[in-house]
């Protein structure tokens, strides 16, 4: 047996090596263009992972979250673990994400339509760039993400030191 094969047991045999489900990770920057009705096409490369639909939500750094359904799900789960309702910042936390959040299923040409409010919080009026961050994509205005990452590159040994500690 493989190591990514499902083995059918048969009265007394022990578990063998089971298939993993596999979720894609996301990744790589893409330029796009919002067009007049606030549209936003889902990069093609990106674009099957959202086949059942995207949910944006505020991100951080000023940013919009992009999460597929079962990723902005297991994303809330694991505030609601990080964080007690019971605190005021816990409270706020999951209204800015759930509270801000919109789901919306891509037309047949991967595009999304961004609320105002939504796109008024990231700061995008129509040059955008997204990117894959692993489990979920970010759009940014695209001068913002510029200016995001000459910072991040500058600082990247560093932080990375930093983090080893």
């Amino acid at each position: 047996m493989g190591k990514n094969h499902t083995k059918v047991l048969h009265s007394g045999e022990k578990w063998g090596n089971v298939a993993r489900m596999q979720r894609p990770v996301l990744v790589g920057e893409f330029e796009c263009t919002l067009d007049a009705k606030k549209r936003i096409a889902i990069p093609a490369r990106l674009r099957p992972s959202f086949a059942e639909g995207i949910y944006v939500t505020h991100g951080h750094e000023r940013c919009l979250a992009g999460f597929t359904p079962e990723g902005f799900a297991r994303y809330l789960d694991e505030q609601i673990k990080d964080t007690s309702a019971m605190s005021s910042k816990g409270r706020a936390l999951r209204r800015f994400t759930a509270g801000g959040a919109v789901f919306e299923q891509p037309d047949g040409q991967g595009r999304v339509t961004l609320p105002a409010r939504l796109l008024e919080f990231a700061g995008i009026t129509r040059e955008a760039t997204v990117i894959g961050v692993q489990d979920q994509i970010e759009i940014w205005d695209r001068a913002a993400w510029a200016e995001y990452l000459a910072h991040l590159e500058e600082g990247a040994d560093a932080t990375a030191d930093e983090l080893a500690i």
